[in-house]
This record gives structure tokens, sequence and C-alpha cells, in this order.
């Protein structure tokens, strides 16, 4: 069951997914903010490859004192069998916080339902907690602050708009990229050079922008990909394209 108002009227606690943007905390919304200072426990993901939070340390000057932290594993792999356990035992600890009465938020970078880990725990919360209660909020996603950066629409008109995953397979990735009028690369990381490659091939690379560490320490906007330069080593990088050139 999902509740669509903030308010807690019996003694199950609610669970609030807070997108907290893409690095700023000046980019949260005052809804999340807000939340941010009245939940009792605040949950993060991280991996074995990296115990911080962003999130955590975005949304760090808006926590309310003496709300307890809690950072959930969430093994990089893709072993089906062990992300399951992972996720049943995550959501379990947060089932456990809602049915002692306690609210909480679970923090994501960017939007809490793009490509986001609170998707999936989501998914194994409604399975082990049926009768939870959740409030989902939406939070400003890296390719719109890179669209900002750039002053560049992500779409006008009648154009269509494809976001792909920096995973995504290959061929099923370059169909979508011929099909749309406007992409976004997120995550490109390792895949970037190969990408910038392929929107050669496809003579779109000079409507082509490649963003980094947008709003974070060591930020990279480069507009127009059709030359030779040092591509940026980063988790968070992103690629924007306009197949039409933005007059």
């Amino acid at each position: 069951m999902t509740q669509n108002t903030f308010e807690n009227t019996s003694q199950i606690g609610t669970l609030y997914g807070l997108g907290v943007g893409p690095g700023d905390p000046g980019l949260l919304t005052i809804a999340a903010s807000k939340l941010l200072g009245e939940v009792d426990d605040i949950f993060t993901a991280s991996s074995s490859a990296n115990e911080d939070s962003l999130a955590a340390k975005i949304a760090a000057p808006y926590i309310k004192t003496g709300a307890v932290t809690t950072k959930l594993g969430f093994p990089m792999t893709s072993d089906r069998a062990v992300l399951e356990s992972a996720w049943d035992r995550n959501a379990n600890v947060v089932a456990t916080s809602l049915k002692g009465g306690r609210s909480a938020a679970f923090l994501t970078l960017g939007d809490c339902l793009t490509y986001s880990t609170y998707s999936y725990l989501l998914k194994h919360l409604f399975k082990i907690m049926p009768e939870a209660k959740v409030v989902s909020i939406p939070g400003i996603t890296s390719y719109q602050l890179a669209a900002a950066r750039l002053n560049r629409p992500l779409v006008m008109g009648r154009e269509t708009l494809t976001i792909l995953g920096g995973a995504s397979d290959e061929q099923e990735a370059d169909s979508l990229a011929r099909l749309s009028d406007n992409l976004v690369i997120l995550k490109s990381y390792r895949e970037t050079s190969a990408m910038i490659e392929k929107l050669k091939d496809m003579k779109v690379a000079g409507q082509a922008a490649l963003c980094a560490n947008l709003s974070l320490a060591g930020e990279t906007v480069i507009d127009g990909l059709e030359e030779n330069f040092t591509v940026p080593n980063s988790y968070f990088s992103l690629i924007l394209v306009n197949k039409r050139p933005r007059d």
C-alpha cells in the first residue's frame, strides 16, 4: 500500500525514498530537506568497494540531531543469488525499523526511482511487508544538471529523449541511439571512450557533451566531442547528445 501524505497515523512507520540530487546540497528539494529533519532512521547504500556514502554527505546538513544512520551493503556483482540475498537482508533491516514505529528515509543520488538501488529495495520490502507505507520524493538528476550547465534543452517540440545506462547492451543501445533525437548516457565511466567513438561514427559527436563530477570536486564539462581529449576517469560521468544541432 502506498501512502501519499507525510502524516503517519498508525504505529507502523513510513519509509521515505529521498533523491538527494547530483551532489550539491543546495539542489535538494524543499520536501527532501524537510523530511531529513524529521525522520528517525537514515538508510544509505554502500558497496564493498566504497564504504562512504556520497548521498549521506550531501544530506548531512539537513539530518536531524539524534537520527540513526545505517549503511546497507549492496554488493557490486552480477551474481543474481548474491544480489537477491542482499536485497532481502536489507529489506528486513528497513522493515524492522518501520514495524518499530520509526520513520525512515532511504537516500539515493539523483532521483530515487531512476537507476536506483531504492527501486530494488522497494520490491523486496513489499514482498516481506505488504502493509509497508512508502512515500517517494523525486530528486534532481545529474542529466538535468548537465543540461543546465550547458544551457541546452534536453528536448524541444516533438523531439524524443532516450536515457541509457552505461552498462546497456551495445547492440540495443546502438539501435535506440539511432532512433532517438536526443540521448543521455548515464554512468558511462569505463565505456566513455568507446561511446565517443560510436558517436563519431554516427556523425553526432559535435553535438555531444561529456560531463563528470557535476557540482562535485573535479567537475568537468566538455562541449563537443569530435576532437581528441583526455577522458575523465570518473564513475560519475555522463554524455548528453543532441543529434540535431542547437543553434
